[in-house]
């Protein structure tokens, strides 16, 4: 399975864990499909590390459109590190505010995707 399919299944399930009121699995998920998605842009990509595929993803965007949307994108990604981490890794809990963090997700994947292909 390529890491764009996987990314596109993780984004369906966030949307559907949405629906049981599993939002915390939502904001995991909804990260996860947005790095995966960047990952499938550089195959050649030698790290694991979110900040490292920050910086490799704000150098393509930035080389393309410019510094400025390149920050944009790298500060939406790192916010939704953050908030996975936070899910994933803390006693913070996450309710129906995970509906607009899936949205974000979904957005930025849209927008990267319109800027690298």
């Amino acid at each position: 399975m390529s890491k764009l399919d996987k990314a596109e299944i993780l984004l369906r399930e966030a949307k559907e864990d949405l629906k049981h009121g599993c939002y915390n699995k939502a904001v995991s998920a909804s990260y996860f499909a947005v790095r995966l998605f960047v990952e499938s842009f550089f195959p050649g990509l030698m790290t694991r590390r979110d900040d490292k595929i920050a910086n490799a993803l704000f150098r393509e965007v930035e080389r393309k459109v410019g510094r400025e949307r390149a920050e944009e994108i790298k500060s939406s990604y790192l916010f939704l590190f953050d908030l996975r981490k936070k899910a994933d890794h803390r006693a913070d809990t996450f309710g129906e505010e995970a509906e607009e963090i899936v949205a974000i997700a979904e957005r930025l994947m849209r927008e990267i995707g319109e800027i690298l292909k």
